[in-house]
């Protein structure tokens, strides 16, 4: 079986060494990339299975680097941190991050998240049935146009805007079901892949970051909230 290829991103010289020591021990193909330059290298020339992203580095912010990796590959994602802030593990969930791992860490909890998340991509892969109904490559609302072929959007006037993976996910998601009600349940499992409970704040961040995005130039066209309940697209405009 060929190795999987781990890539450690984390400037400190003596922890990244130590975590890819540990990793190739284990059998792993270990990448070690010291900065966001070195980071961006390897991600266009190497092949990646799953990326370790200290979030705090001289040259680049994590979570920046996170959303290169879900818009370029599907890899796992683990985010090393020295703060165990609520806030960052909600954005961290929110541009895609698949596990958090605070420092400091005994080697083998990162080595049994690397191997779970690794689980999960490669279950994913094996189950996931293949779509039955294509998706219509454009769709149209209030005068804005979404791509989904290359995950592109224009305002009436032309001007691009600049969407996260889970921001896209989620405008496709209410777009294909407009003036629906739709549960946080069903957004969470279909944008977030997991369950909703009460404590996780993500969808509701998520939403709050598209409205900014849309809703100024959107004319009639908002993102409605239902107490209790969910999300609605909802507006005159919608086609």
């Amino acid at each position: 079986m060929d190795k999987k290829h781990i890539l450690v991103v984390e400037d400190d010289n003596l922890q990244r060494e130590v975590i890819a020591e540990y990793l190739t021990r284990s059998g792993f193909e270990v990448l070690q990339a010291p900065n966001g330059a070195s980071f961006r290298e390897f991600v266009r020339q190497r092949p990646i299975d799953l990326a370790i992203v200290d979030l705090q580095l001289p040259d680049a912010d994590g979570f920046d680097l996170i959303r290169v990796l879900r818009e370029t590959r599907r890899c796992g994602i683990i985010v090393l941190t020295a703060n165990d802030d609520p806030t960052d593990r909600v954005v961290g969930l929110e541009v895609g991050a698949d596990d958090f791992v605070v420092k400091p860490h005994p080697p083998r909890e990162l080595l049994a998240r690397v191997r779970s998340v690794l689980r999960r991509l490669a279950d994913t892969e094996v189950v996931s049935p293949p779509r039955l109904v294509a998706e219509p490559p454009v769709m149209d609302f209030g005068g804005w146009t979404l791509d989904v072929l290359v995950r592109g959007l224009r305002g009436p006037t032309t001007e691009q805007i600049d969407l996260t993976i889970s921001e896209f996910a989620l405008l496709k998601e209410l777009l294909a079901h407009p003036g629906e009600v739709m549960e946080r349940d069903q957004l969470m499992r279909n944008v977030f892949h997991r369950p909703w409970s009460y404590e996780d704040r993500s969808l509701d961040v998520l939403v709050a970051r598209l409205r900014r995005k849309l809703e100024p130039a959107a004319g009639s066209m908002r993102i409605g909230s239902v107490r209790g309940t969910g999300y609605v697209l909802s507006g005159s405009t919608l086609q």
